[in-house]
């Protein structure tokens, strides 16, 4: 499906803060493949009624659903795109209604020289923590649910408190990584 000029949304006027991250990506990235350094503009162009949604955008699936703004679509920390059709669930027909592939929703690779080894540690440094702040977060959640239930009077049953103790785990896992 080819994307109507007429109800297309223009993605120039979706943001500050995504113009300042396209412009970090390009700033950044010396590309060793013919991928863009930043695959965002290529995908919201191929797709109908994009408009800005929080940190990301909703535009319709190209797969042909009735309904509007399913496909949801954001960029990871590490530059990858994240897309999601709430209607067929599955990336891949909607890749192959645009004509792309998966390797598409990847910014192009950075030659090693692209970073100095001190930023190399920071961003090494950043990704451990972003990934121990969403276990501690995730867990602390689990131990909520648990307390809630024991406060309600409820038994947990084995499975409970097995997860309950992997909770635990992850979470002085996840301290060790912010020590």
């Amino acid at each position: 499906m080819q994307p109507n000029p007429q109800t297309r949304q223009s993605p120039a006027g979706t943001g500050r803060r995504v113009e300042q991250h396209h412009q970090s990506v390009r700033d950044r990235t010396k590309q060793t493949s013919s991928r863009p350094a930043d695959p965002i503009p290529a995908l919201l162009a191929r797709l109908d009624r994009v408009r800005q949604y929080g940190n990301g955008w909703r535009a319709d699936c190209p797969v042909g659903h009735s309904s509007r703004g399913t496909l949801a679509i954001r960029v990871g920390d590490d530059g990858r795109v994240l897309m999601r059709c709430h209607a067929c669930i599955d990336v891949h027909p909607v890749l192959d209604a645009l004509g792309m592939e998966l390797a598409d929703l990847f910014p192009a690779r950075m030659e090693a020289s692209a970073w100095s080894p001190r930023e190399r540690r920071e961003a090494v440094t950043m990704a451990d923590w972003r990934a121990a702040l969403s276990v501690l977060g995730t867990e602390a959640t689990v131990i909520e649910v648990a307390a809630a239930a024991i406060g309600r009077g409820d038994m947990l049953d084995d499975g409970d408190i097995e997860r309950v103790h992997l909770a635990a785990q992850r979470i002085h896992g996840a301290r060790e990584v912010l020590a």
